[in-house]
């Protein structure tokens, strides 16, 4: 498994992707909605979540398992093979920063991946377990590869100030899902793009969707 600290210079314009699991790949959709099969005609019109749930925007979750956790009892995952399978067809570097730092060889094995993992926090004393992913990701800039990270909660407006501080040499799309429903098909056709012809100029750009707004922005 990387840490962050291994030579990850060979193949310097293969793109890295940083991806967190929950409300990434793991989704947590509205309980009514998962009642009626996924669906949204039986909601009001005007009602938001018509649109969140479309399955335009969505990858609906075909996959369920609960499984049992060392430090943190049963757990619950819930996916999309399909999203799951255009994250495998990437021609990147795929690499965990994730909370489910102790158990992405279980994640690995039900999603049919093989992805290796950052080492950022303790999970036994949790050191690390609130600045660390941010810092794993300056870590990375060093690499000058372009970087994808995914994540629902860090990408935040004060993070990318952090990276455009670093001054990276390659550029950096951070997307943010919406954690009801993970990674949607516009922004997977947005990390799709940015991997097949990744800028020229490093800049540094987040599309973040909140669970009620909307942001864009760059720096």
């Amino acid at each position: 498994m990387r840490n962050g600290r291994e030579d990850l210079m060979g193949g310097r314009e293969r793109p890295l992707v940083l991806i967190d699991f929950d409300g990434v790949i793991n989704q947590f959709p509205d309980e009514k909605v998962r009642r009626r099969q996924n669906t949204t005609s039986w909601m009001k019109q005007g009602d938001p979540r018509i649109a969140l749930y479309s399955p335009d925007n969505w990858f609906i979750p075909d996959h369920k398992e609960i499984v049992t956790t060392r430090y943190h009892g049963r757990l619950r995952l819930l996916w999309a093979a399909g999203l799951v399978d255009r994250l495998k067809a990437l021609d990147v570097d795929i690499l965990w920063l994730s909370t489910w730092q102790p158990y992405t060889d279980m994640l690995n094995v039900h999603l049919g991946v093989g992805w290796e993992t950052i080492q950022w926090y303790d999970p036994v004393t949790r050191v690390g377990r609130y600045t660390g992913k941010r810092r794993a990701v300056l870590n990375h800039l060093k690499y000058g590869r372009p970087i994808v990270w995914i994540d629902d909660e860090e990408t935040t407006y004060d993070a990318g100030l952090a990276i455009t501080a670093q001054g990276p040499q390659a550029p950096v799309l951070a997307v943010g899902p919406e954690s009801h429903i993970g990674i949607n098909r516009a922004q997977m056709t947005m990390i799709e793009r940015f991997v097949a012809s990744p800028p020229q100029k490093p800049e540094v750009r987040f599309e973040v969707c909140g669970n009620d707004h909307e942001e864009h922005w760059g720096f």
